[in-house]
């Protein structure tokens, strides 16, 4: 079952990760400059992804946590394959706020069920499954683009959601056992246990959506493809499923502090240096580096959030994946709306917002 739900999470994440790399075409095909491309994406995420909130309280209280997963993941594909008809910012809006509130649904029933065992090497595969999902993504949609078409995205979604069909069999029969011991949530007793989750993830949301909305736009001004672009996403992304594990080995082994202090102290300095040096070989490694750490506490942050509040596992994932993501999300929107056609400037702003983090973090989180 631990496969089931990182499988479905991997689809679920690659499918809702064709948007960013793609910026520069909906730049140009919708008459847009970057700052409202960039705000406008950072707004979606937020938006969609405080709905999470609601959606872990939701789930806590139900038990085919199997149906649930699989209609959203089916639904989500089916508004993927409408991308390549966007021909106006109303239908994209559309589109990009229907398929990114589906993905924060599937967020915390994926990750109950994944943690259902309550281990956290089956939470640390479910994120890393969504990790290399979101990192493939990329690279196979600048390619399939350049290829076949975007508007020829339903020769590949169609299988897809036969795909899901066919393995959806052996996880919609699935009931949990918990639903009744679901406990009314106190702030001060619970939702504030996790604040210090909450200041990481928001600020790790707001770092790492600068980047990856940026990196593609920089790539291309300096003359190079979607498909290079792309692949820089995929090339540190793929670096954060191996991180994204490692975290969770080094939390078990160590503690949160310890944990975060390792993620962030290298997101900062490797974006800064993505920043300052003007070598194109060495920012690219930069990026790939800085998103190695970007998600070295990703699925620590999941197993963290669900030990404070063991009987409200879906509600837990929602602040570590979803509420924290939409606020990084909503300064993001604010700050590209203002400085967004300054590129270097947003990149340098992240990876000083990653440090001061840090730096409260250390001071103010007990080991």
């Amino acid at each position: 079952m631990s496969f089931l739900a990182a499988f479905f999470h991997f689809i679920a994440d690659f499918v809702n990760a064709f948007i960013k790399p793609l910026a520069p075409y909906f730049i140009d095909k919708l008459n847009i400059d970057n700052r409202t491309f960039a705000s406008f994406i950072a707004l979606i995420g937020g938006l969609t992804s405080l709905f999470q909130i609601l959606f872990g309280a939701y789930f806590d209280k139900k038990t085919r946590d199997g149906l649930y997963i699989t209609i959203i993941v089916i639904l989500e594909i089916l508004l993927v394959s409408f991308f390549g008809f966007i021909n106006s910012f109303l239908l994209f809006f559309i589109l990009v706020t229907s398929t990114r509130l589906l993905n924060s649904a599937f967020h915390p029933v994926g990750a109950s069920f994944a943690g259902r065992t309550q281990k956290g090497k089956h939470i640390a595969l479910f994120s890393v499954a969504g990790t290399l999902g979101a990192g493939v993504a990329p690279l196979f949609i600048t390619f399939y683009h350049n290829s076949v078409g975007l508007e020829k995205i339903y020769f590949f979604t169609i299988p897809l959601i036969i795909l899901v069909l066919i393995v959806s069999k052996k996880i919609i029969p699935y009931k949990k056992e918990t639903a009744n011991s679901v406990r009314t949530l106190s702030f001060k007793g619970d939702i504030l246990k996790l604040f210090p989750i909450f200041l990481i993830v928001m600020t790790r949301s707001f770092a790492m959506g600068a980047f990856h909305t940026y990196i593609p736009i920089y790539m291309n001004s300096i003359g190079s493809s979607l498909v290079i672009g792309g692949s820089v996403l995929t090339t540190g992304m793929l670096l954060g499923v191996f991180t994204n594990y490692l975290g969770t080995i080094v939390l078990e082994k160590t503690n949160p502090k310890l944990t975060n202090s390792i993620g962030f102290l290298g997101m900062g300095i490797f974006g800064l240096l993505f920043v300052f040096i003007p070598n194109i070989t060495f920012k690219i490694v930069s990026f790939v580096l800085f998103d190695g750490f970007s998600f070295f506490t990703m699925s620590s942050n999941i197993v963290s959030a669900q030990k404070l509040l063991p009987n409200n596992k879906a509600f837990a994932s929602s602040i570590s994946m979803g509420f924290s993501w939409a606020i990084g999300n909503f300064l993001l929107s604010g700050y590209s709306a203002i400085f967004g056609n300054n590129v270097m400037f947003m990149l340098l702003s992240a990876s000083i917002a990653v440090l001061i983090t840090l730096f409260i973090y250390v001071l103010t989180v007990k080991s």
